[in-house]
């Protein structure tokens, strides 16, 4: 009995473990992905101020130097937010692809149905997979059971504790893994725009 208890509390705390490492794993992508997302941007940010100052120096040769100077500012000003704008566009994903207005015509419906399997698919995987790797685990206790009674096979008892306790360690550590890890990944609410 006091090895069901011990053995409960590490499946729980290794799943605990695993779900955590996958949080951590996850995260450091998402680091690392923002972290080269950065770096081109400040790269085209930079070919992009000095095709402004090369442009600025051929218009600096056919005009005056204030109004120059002033109208190559003003278009790099604009370029940059429009950059800085069209980038912020990328990484705004929204959260769900078929809002909005429902298109017209059979072409139109074909899109928005492939939007809205999108936004199934999206929102079914992590909740799926759960009770998936659940159910798999629970078929294969009673597939393992039924293999016993229909070959009238008997089993020590001490070989069916630890098969029952591997079971219970098993279902315990990929519940919590499933549960740390999709409740741990999940963003936060974000606060209502007023």
């Amino acid at each position: 009995m006091w090895d069901l208890i011990t053995g409960g509390i590490a499946a729980v705390a290794s799943g605990g473990i695993t779900g955590l490492l996958g949080i951590g794993l996850q995260r450091a992508f998402d680091w690392l992905g923002e972290r080269e997302r950065a770096k081109r941007e400040k790269q085209q940010q930079e070919h992009e101020v000095n095709m402004l100052r090369a442009n600025a120096e051929v218009q600096a040769q056919e005009w005056a130097a204030r109004t120059r100077m002033a109208e190559t500012e003003a278009a790099g000003r604009q370029a940059v937010a429009e950059q800085e704008s069209f980038a912020a566009s990328f990484r705004l994903e929204p959260e769900r692809y078929a809002e909005g207005p429902r298109p017209k015509g059979w072409i139109g419906a074909a899109g928005w149905f492939l939007m809205v399997l999108i936004d199934f698919i999206r929102g079914f995987v992590r909740p799926g997979l759960t009770v998936y790797l659940c159910a798999i685990t629970t078929l294969i206790y009673f597939e393992a059971k039924a293999l016993l009674e229909r070959y009238g096979m008997v089993i020590p008892a001490d070989m069916a504790f630890d098969l029952v306790k591997q079971i219970i360690l098993t279902i315990l550590y990929l519940t919590t893994t499933c549960i740390l890890w999709w409740f741990g990944t999940r963003n936060p609410a974000k606060p209502p725009s007023r």
